[in-house]
């Protein structure tokens, strides 16, 4: 849920107005079972994360964000062209392709973005990584033009991915989450997620099914302690200036 603040000055009798402040997203990894790591990454504020957060784990799609991003920076047009599909679909084959045809992509790209437990083992789909490195490499390209079709693909995530698998789970259904990029094992036994809102990104690996990861993530969210205040209302014209809906 976006967090807005407007302000509204009346010309007559200068009535300062401030709209209702929606809901932050908060985490307490206390509340995580060790089965699951999660980081949430908020851009120019703290990292909060569970103690595993930094474990290298199968990186399942999620790697295909990292792969994606050296294609758009790269790679031939026709290949660059591909990438938002790849993310949106979670494309294999695609993956399988971009990846043999250029195989310094995922290594440039950890070490680009000093993911220190993202590790290349010859394959996109071997490739593993962490919440902590995940969230780090999307907070770092969320202004970066070249990767918008990275976030573009997220944000137009398909409710069914290219294989028939639902892609409706885990930290895609946190509050304030504009986009997704999902991961599953071809046998369903791990699952993660990585997502991005509005001044963070957030991500979420479990070994277990879908249900388990979507549980975990949303035990572990705090609910906003400070009560949703009503706006002051005036009968006076008011210049609105904000990021509020209609201003």
């Amino acid at each position: 849920m976006r967090t807005f603040l407007s302000r509204a000055v009346a010309f007559s009798g200068a009535v300062l107005m401030l709209a209702p402040t929606a809901q932050a997203l908060t985490i307490d990894p206390a509340f995580v079972p060790e089965r699951t790591q999660m980081t949430l990454n908020i851009q120019g504020g703290p990292t909060i994360a569970t103690a595993n957060a930094a474990e290298s784990r199968p990186a399942l799609s999620l790697s295909k964000l990292y792969l994606g991003y050296w294609v758009l920076a790269h790679g031939a047009p026709e290949d660059a062209a591909r990438v938002e599909n790849m993310i949106r679909y979670s494309e294999d084959h695609t993956a399988s392709t971009l990846d043999a045809r250029y195989r310094q992509a995922i290594p440039e790209v950890i070490a680009q973005f000093n993911l220190v437990s993202t590790h290349y083992n010859g394959f996109w789909g071997n490739t593993t990584t962490s919440t902590n490195d995940v969230t780090t490499f999307l907070n770092a390209t969320s202004n970066d033009p070249v990767a918008r079709p990275l976030f573009e693909g997220m944000r137009t995530a398909a409710p069914v991915a290219a294989d028939g698998y639902a892609q409706d789970y885990g930290t895609a259904l946190l509050p304030g989450v504009l986009g997704t990029k999902f991961g599953w094992a071809d046998d369903h036994s791990m699952h993660a997620t990585a997502s991005f809102g509005p001044g963070f990104s957030v991500a979420a690996s479990t070994y277990g099914p879908a249900s388990q990861l979507t549980e975990d993530v949303q035990g572990a969210v705090i609910p906003d302690a400070l009560p949703t205040a009503p706006a002051e209302t005036s009968t006076a014209p008011a210049l609105c200036v904000g990021l509020l809906p209609g201003c």
